[in-house]
């Protein structure tokens, strides 16, 4: 469902779900996950299956590391601020991607790219050593890094010179 409303959730977005479809799939989340926790026998979780047992609790988390995380710092920012920690500020994620350089599109394929690198690292860890998860997710995180270095629009004067032929000497 998530899928589909996808690519007409960019900048400029004429269909969003609205707190209806937010609260559906809140609800089909909940439903899953209990229904798959229920369905788990309370013997079989020890050991090296816990983490496969708990990942329909642990992925939702995941998805939200991103938000959660922009919040606290908020919060913790406000208040060290002696602000209201309830104020608006320019200062969030998004706020500060913008501020790079980065369109509105690409500063939200910036925050789905690191929603995505937290919640496949937490399903590696359900399925794979933890070395190879957490060599999975710094690779990740180093694309990500590259990724998102604030675009370069203004050439430098000599490149620029070069294109338009007026360098000068000496």
């Amino acid at each position: 469902m998530c899928l589909g409303f996808l690519p007409h959730n960019t900048f400029r977005a004429r269909i969003f779900m609205g707190d209806t479809g937010s609260m559906m799939l809140g609800l089909l989340l909940a439903a899953g996950t209990i229904t798959l926790i229920g369905q788990v026998d309370p013997s079989s979780i020890a050991g090296p299956t816990l983490l496969p047992t708990l990942l329909p609790i642990l992925l939702p988390v995941a998805v939200m590391a991103v938000p959660v995380i922009d919040l606290v710092l908020a919060v913790l920012r406000r208040t060290r601020a002696g602000r209201n920690p309830f104020a608006p500020d320019k200062q969030h994620l998004h706020h500060r991607l913008l501020e790079m350089g980065h369109s509105q599109s690409r500063a939200v394929l910036v925050m789905y790219a690191w929603t995505g690198l937290i919640s496949f690292t937490a399903v590696a860890v359900a399925f794979f050593p933890i070395g190879y998860a957490l060599l999975g997710f710094f690779v990740g995180l180093g694309g990500i890094l590259l990724a998102i270095r604030p675009p370069v629009h203004k050439p430098i004067a000599v490149v620029k010179s070069l294109r338009t032929g007026t360098r000068k000497s000496g």
